[in-house]
């Protein structure tokens, strides 16, 4: 099953659905682009949750 978590975009505050590594994979740090403003962060993976930051922060 594939388990999905939500993040807030650090510069478009908007919510979206990203999914979670497999077990044994977290902690982990990923490049991603907002699904909604396109902007690049950065999501941290630990077990069931994740939590994005800007790339200045």
């Amino acid at each position: 099953m594939v388990e999905q978590a939500a993040v807030t975009c650090p510069t478009c505050f908007e919510q979206f659905l990203v999914t979670l590594p497999f077990a044994g994979e977290s902690p982990c740090d990923v490049d991603y682009d907002c699904e909604i403003c396109c902007r690049p962060m950065v999501i941290s993976f630990s077990d069931d949750h994740a939590e994005a930051s800007g790339l200045d922060d």
